[in-house]
């Protein structure tokens, strides 16, 4: 496959077993390649990467505002009791979808959000860009009103790209002010060849961190809410 302008070999295989906590998955589908991955700022190198395909077994919570990392079981009765505590601090969900862009790329979460007062229209989300929170195109953030600065670019990826600082990007109730970002060349996404239909954004990292993101794959809707909700 190519990416970022180079050819890179993937491989492909299953692990036998994977633990985190008390929390044991198995026989999980892995990739891997010779192509290293960015690491924290301060702290060791991450041996490797887990997402979509591990969380979409759980009720799964990235709590960026408290530093924590749920995993509830994946069960009806689990799920009502997160939606009524959700419900009762007034979280509304956002709809849940998974791309399917090719066969080995089929799990990238999209939703509804808004660049400034453009939409609520299909964006892709992707927790983990370091360094900024929303991607799009020049296009896309002309018809936003989004001044693009060609002379501060932001790196990501290993490449320069023009940058962006929305007044305000949204997914549903959640709100982020000045949030960086950047502009790419193609049609914003996740991983070649991008998706089949239009997005106007990708929501990562940095728009995320005030939050906790909630993925449920069970009744496929999205909570992004400043706390977790309590009684869950």
């Amino acid at each position: 496959m190519s990416g970022n302008g180079q050819s890179v070999t993937l491989y492909y295989g299953w692990l036998e077993s994977f633990r985190i906590g008390e929390i044991e998955v198995r026989n999980l589908p892995v990739s891997w390649s010779d192509v290293s991955r960015p690491g924290p700022p301060n702290g060791p190198m991450p041996v490797g990467a887990i997402g979509t395909v591990f969380f979409y077994h759980f009720l799964t919570t990235l709590d960026y505002q408290g530093r924590g990392f749920v995993l509830r079981r994946k069960s009806e009765a689990g799920l009502r009791e997160f939606q009524t505590a959700a419900k009762r601090e007034g979280y509304r969900p956002l709809p849940l979808w998974l791309a399917d862009t090719r066969e080995d790329w089929t799990h990238f979460p999209c939703t509804l959000g808004s660049l400034s007062n453009f939409g609520p229209r299909v964006v892709s989300t992707d927790t983990g860009g370091q360094g900024r929170g929303i991607e799009t195109t020049v296009q896309i953030a002309q018809e936003a009103g989004i001044t693009v600065d060609y002379n501060d670019p932001i790196e990501a990826n290993g490449h320069l790209y023009p940058s962006i600082s929305p007044d305000k990007i949204s997914l549903g109730d959640a709100v982020g002010r000045h949030v960086p970002g950047v502009v790419r060349p193609q049609q914003p996404g996740c991983g070649p060849p991008g998706f089949q239909f239009q997005t106007i954004g990708n929501f990562t990292h940095e728009f995320f961190k005030p939050f906790a993101a909630t993925f449920d794959y069970l009744a496929m809707n999205l909570y992004v809410t400043p706390t977790v909700p309590d009684g869950c």
